[in-house]
């Protein structure tokens, strides 16, 4: 019996705007503790994806000689939809943990989005399928 992706997904997942800054999204990944954030529309629609990988990549080098005040204004005002993942590849709920997981080493991606109707239902990461394979018999 295959397992469906809802039972490992986390549901109702932080998510930001495509209009929030850059310097606002790196901070709820770093208080969060997450790798991956939804990027949703006004209407609750799944526009993209951020990842620290592109906020790391859209932030200033170590070798900068900006200030710190200066390198946080910039960051305040780069927003989200200059540097996230446009239409990113979701699943439904009922996707089953196996195709999820090969989706994502297909695509070579560390997160899907779980989309009902249009609207963000859940998240589903490497970790959670890595977690879910660790409390299984092997």
């Amino acid at each position: 019996m295959s397992t469906p992706i809802a039972s490992v997904m986390t549901k109702s997942p932080v998510s930001i705007k495509p209009t929030d800054s850059l310097l606002s999204a790196t901070r709820t990944l770093k208080e969060k503790g997450f790798k991956h954030l939804p990027v949703l529309d006004g209407s609750g629609k799944l526009v993209g994806v951020v990842t620290d990988r592109d906020l790391k990549r859209a932030s200033a080098s170590d070798a900068t000689t900006l200030e710190v005040h200066e390198l946080l204004y910039l960051l305040d005002k780069v927003k989200i939809e200059q540097v996230m993942t446009r239409k990113p590849v979701s699943v439904a709920a009922t996707e089953t943990v196996q195709g999820a997981a090969k989706l994502m080493v297909e695509r070579k991606i560390g997160c899907l989005p779980v989309v009902e109707n249009g609207k963000l239902t859940g998240i589903v990461t490497k970790d959670d399928l890595l977690r879910m394979l660790s409390r299984s018999a092997i």
